[in-house]
């Protein structure tokens, strides 16, 4: 996958859904787990809860069956707090804002997952996912004027900005964000792009277009299976971006 100097990054997550009880916390934060946090010194736990619907076939028809699942969310942050990490019953997940690569991100996440699996052989999933976030920020007088389609189809693929024509006024326009999402059975991919608006309802004065693409299965799957897809899903995230983008921006970012 190709590599730039520069990046417009600002999120990534990794997370993992548990199948309800194949990891029972109980008591203290397991010590066992604590190695693979190092090096995550700042740390807190919160209650936390969800809501659980089944649909059971009765005599009379479909019967609901609801209850609240009860749980504490043990978090860990890095010094500065540019990478977060939560671990519960519940799920898993690893949160970065300053994009180091990869790599290291995989690799943090999958020394967590061995360790859960460690501690609770019976761990099962039952989704897992990897959002890319992307925030591309324009603002040098280099990059040309404009705010709308003009603007954005020099360095973002004009099909993703045909419908910010629609709006024909660069100064009345307060938010036009898109969603398209793509189903491969059990993978799926949600992509959402377009002009977010941090000061909406305001007219947009930015020019930030965000590419955000969230990649999942929600099907069973045993942890064994996790480091492939979360390459599959790397791999598909590259190709939206590199897909969403022109080679005028491929310049600014300066591609090593």
């Amino acid at each position: 996958m190709p590599r730039y100097a520069r990046d417009f990054i600002t999120q990534v997550v990794l997370r993992a859904d548990f199948v309800s009880g194949t990891a029972p916390f109980a008591g203290p934060f397991p010590a066992e787990l604590l190695p693979a946090l190092e090096e995550y010194p700042e740390r807190n736990s919160i209650n936390r809860s969800r809501t659980e619907v089944r649909v059971q076939k009765g005599l009379q028809g479909p019967i609901k069956d609801t209850r609240t699942i009860n749980f504490v969310e043990h978090n860990f942050w890095i010094p500065g707090r540019t990478r977060h990490a939560a671990v519960c019953s519940e799920y898993v997940f690893l949160s970065q804002q300053h994009y180091e690569g990869y790599e290291p991100l995989r690799e943090g996440f999958l020394e967590l997952m061995d360790a859960m699996v460690r501690q609770f052989p019976a761990l099962k999933l039952r989704r897992l996912g990897m959002r890319y976030v992307n925030e591309i920020k324009l603002p040098e007088a280099d990059a040309g004027p404009g705010l709308g389609a003009d603007f954005w189809e020099h360095y973002v693929n004009p099909w993703l900005v045909s419908g910010l024509r629609f709006a024909a006024n660069d100064g009345a326009m307060a938010r036009h964000m898109c969603t398209t999402e793509l189903n491969y059975g059990t993978d799926r991919a949600t992509i959402r792009y377009g002009i977010f608006n941090s000061e909406y309802p305001r007219p947009n004065r930015r020019r930030e277009f965000i590419v955000d693409t969230d990649t999942y299965c929600q099907s069973p799957m045993e942890p064994a299976a996790v480091a492939a897809k979360l390459d599959d899903y790397h791999a598909a995230a590259c190709q939206v971006f590199e897909a969403a983008v022109t080679d005028a921006l491929r310049a600014r970012m300066g591609k090593e």
